[in-house]
């Protein structure tokens, strides 16, 4: 018996061809992608607000701006103090993420709004401070954003305390 392609061999039984298969890749539960969202969630605003809130005239004088912008921006520490607010509250999220579906869907829209903010700036060749900065803002908010929205659609039902 000569076979001319694949497609002509006889087909295997059942019983061989299911040992043949190889298991599928579990797919990942939405309770640990809504904690790998809200982990990345509170890093985003972990690593904004914490310049801000310590040293906020030094943290300007190191993105680019002169010496003179940044003693006038050093005011804006509260600034850094609302991130670090967001930030514990996603810990908080963390911790009993049942029923606060709310407050996830306000993250995923605030990094949302960031990411334009810092998209649209580059459209308009606005740029305060230095090119290096605005790359890494934009790329950190855009996929922050983009992580947290997939997230937070994906783990709905955890949200809504439908899922243990």
């Amino acid at each position: 018996m000569t076979f001319e392609s694949p497609t002509d061999l006889p087909p295997l039984p059942d019983e061989v061809g299911a040992s043949l298969q190889l298991p599928a890749k579990p797919k990942r539960d939405a309770a640990s992608v809504l904690t790998s969202a809200m982990v990345v969630y509170v890093f985003v605003n972990l690593l904004f607000s914490l310049p801000l809130l310590i040293a906020p005239v030094s943290f300007f004088d190191a993105i680019g701006l002169s010496k003179i912008e940044a003693n006038a921006l050093g005011g804006l520490r509260w600034v850094g103090a609302v991130l670090l607010a967001w930030a514990v509250a996603g810990i908080l999220v963390l911790a009993r993420p049942g029923g606060r579906a709310i407050f996830v869907t306000t993250g995923a829209l605030q990094l949302t709004f960031g990411a334009l903010a810092f998209v649209y700036s580059w459209s308009i060749s606005e740029y305060e401070w230095s090119l290096w900065y605005h790359l890494v803002a934009t790329l950190i908010l855009v996929a922050g954003a983009g992580y947290m929205s997939w997230a937070r659609l994906r783990g709905r039902s955890v949200l809504k305390g439908e899922e243990a």
